[in-house]
C-alpha cells in the first residue's frame, strides 16, 4: 500500500484480549497491529469466531485490551478508567449498530442529540445540528417520530445522523445493513459512500463479501490476528480528519 500522507488516526500495537471462562483462558485477540488513516473507508471481515467483535469493542473503547497499546486520535486509550474511556469514545467516535440502538421514548431529534447531550452541548446547539443532521440523512418530514413510527431504513438513517452528531474522527459500523431489506440496504450503503466522499472515515465491521468492492481497504481476521490487509475496490482518498456538520 502507498504510504500515507498523514498521521493516522487509529493505531494499534500487538492488542491482544483473553476471557477467562472458567477454568480455560480463551486468547480472543492474538497480537493485532494496524493503523487507519484519515479519509479511508475500511471493512473488517473474517469468519465466525475470528475476533471481529472482540476487535470492534476495543476499537469502539467498549472494551479494554489486556495488552497492547492503542492510540486514537493521538492519545493511548487501552488502558484508561472507565469514565476517561466514556468521555474518548464521545469525542471521537460514532456509532451505527445493526439492531439500530434508538431510545424508543425519544423522537429523531433528540435521538440524534444523545451524544451532544453527553459531550455538554446546549440546547440550541443541539437542536441546530440535529435538524441539520436528519436532513441530511433524509428525515426533513421525520423529525418529531419516534422509532416505532419508523422504517428500518429510517432508523437507521436515524442511528447514522446520531453517529454524526459530535463530528467524531471517525464512524464505526456493525453489520449496519444486516437488519434491512436489499432496496433499503442500498440506500444506506449510497449515503456511507457520500460521507466517505465528503471526507469521513469509515470502519465497517462485516461479513459481507459485497462490501470489498466498495471499500478502500479491507483488513481480513483469522484466528485473532490479521490474515491479510489489503486493498478494496475503491480509490482511497486523503482528507481531513472531521467533517463539518455545522
Amino acid at each position: 500500500m502507498p504510504a500515507p500522507a498523514s498521521e493516522p488516526i487509529i493505531r494499534l500495537v500487538d492488542i491482544r484480549k483473553s476471557y477467562q471462562m472458567g477454568d480455560v483462558l480463551s486468547q480472543v485477540l492474538q497480537g493485532v497491529s494496524f493503523d487507519i488513516y484519515p479519509g479511508e473507508y475500511v471493512c473488517i471481515m473474517g469468519p465466525s469466531g475470528c475476533g471481529k467483535s472482540t476487535l470492534l469493542n476495543v476499537l469502539g473503547c467498549l472494551d479494554q485490551p489486556t495488552s497492547g497499546d492503542y492510540f486514537l486520535g493521538g492519545e493511548n486509550v487501552a488502558h484508561l478508567n472507565d469514565d476517561d474511556l466514556s468521555a474518548a469514545r464521545n469525542r471521537n467516535l460514532g456509532f451505527i449498530f445493526q439492531s439500530y440502538n434508538l431510545i424508543q421514548q425519544l423522537t429523531v431529534l433528540e435521538n440524534i442529540s444523545v451524544p451532544m447531550y453527553y459531550g455538554g452541548a446546549d440546547d440550541a446547539r443541539m437542536l441546530e445540528v440535529a435538524e441539520k443532521l436528519a436532513r441530511r440523512v433524509g428525515l426533513t418530514h421525520r423529525m418529531h417520530h419516534k422509532p416505532n413510527e419508523l422504517s428500518g431504513g429510517q432508523q437507521q438513517r436515524v442511528a447514522i445522523a446520531r453517529a454524526l452528531s459530535n463530528n467524531p474522527l471517525m464512524i464505526l459500523a456493525d453489520e449496519a445493513t444486516g437488519n434491512l431489506d436489499s432496496k433499503s440496504g442500498q440506500e444506506i450503503l449510497a449515503l456511507f459512500d457520500e460521507l466517505n466522499a465528503e471526507g469521513k472515515t469509515l470502519v465497517f465491521v462485516t461479513h459481507d463479501e459485497r462490501m470489498t468492492e466498495r471499500c478502500t481497504r479491507i483488513i481480513r481476521l483469522r484466528d485473532g490476528l490479521v490474515e491479510r490487509d489489503e486493498p478494496g475496490g475503491k480509490v482511497p482518498r486523503r482528507s481531513a480528519t472531521k467533517l463539518e456538520v455545522a
